[in-house]
């Protein structure tokens, strides 16, 4: 199996403004000083974070057991729960991925709380939240592309600490990468560092559907997904493909 690695280009990762206005609780059609001014340079420090990448790696050999909520890549059962796997049900491939948005952003907000510019570093939290978002959306953009020429679509992305899906299968997932694949590791815990990162698993098909998140029936709380109504920004692949 070939993994696939994608550097992303920080210019081409667009963040909207009035979602980080929105996810502070300010108002994100008229955003007032001093957080437009804030937002502003922080958005602007995005162009030098130069470890924004991600990859994924593609397998035939699996399978989908809706009844017993588990999913099987390369003989590796994953416990992903029922809402996950029910999405994957018609899958005929399935996508494993890592993406990251990089140590810098995370250095530098931490940097701004240390130094007590506690907003600009609040600010910068978010910013790397969505980047790694908006990162993956470039990273699954790449997938669907590659998959449009074999004539097939993808589902949504579903990951590891959502959907009821443990976050201690990452241990699994990563076996498949190479170590330190795209600079991001497993803590003990099976947390990811750096902490702007995301993983999970698409499902592949000629009969899969992309289906939005239903966040309404969720009961997990600190969840970007879940705390802002992004609309189609964050549902950019939710056109009939």
């Amino acid at each position: 199996m070939e993994v696939v690695t994608v550097d992303i280009n920080p210019q081409e990762v667009t963040i909207d403004r009035r979602t980080i206005a929105t996810l502070m609780g300010v108002d994100g059609s008229d955003i007032p000083e001093p957080y437009r001014g804030l937002i502003e340079t922080e958005l602007d420090e995005t162009a030098n974070y130069s470890s924004i990448r991600g990859g994924f790696i593609v397998s035939e050999n699996i399978a989908v057991r809706s009844r017993e909520d588990i999913f099987v890549f390369e003989n590796t059962k994953f416990m992903a729960g029922k809402d996950v796997v029910n999405n994957l049900a018609e899958s005929e491939k399935l996508a494993l991925f890592v993406c990251t948005a990089g140590e810098e952003v995370t250095r530098r907000s931490r940097h701004h709380m240390k130094s007590g510019k506690m907003l600009e570093g609040y600010i910068c939290d978010i910013i790397g939240s969505l980047l790694v978002e908006r990162a993956m959306d470039f990273l699954q953009e790449n997938l669907r592309d590659r998959c449009m020429q074999e004539g097939m679509k993808i589902t949504n992305r579903y990951s590891p600490g959502y959907c009821n899906w443990e976050v201690n299968e990452q241990k699994k997932l990563f076996r498949f990468f190479p170590e330190g694949f795209c600079g991001v590791k497993l803590s003990k815990s099976s947390l990811m560092i750096p902490v702007k990162s995301i993983s999970g698993v698409i499902g592949i098909g000629t009969r899969v559907t992309y289906n939005k998140y239903l966040c309404s029936s969720c009961k997990q709380n600190n969840c970007n997904y879940k705390n802002i109504s992004l609309g189609t920004e964050m549902n950019k692949f939710g056109s009939p493909q």
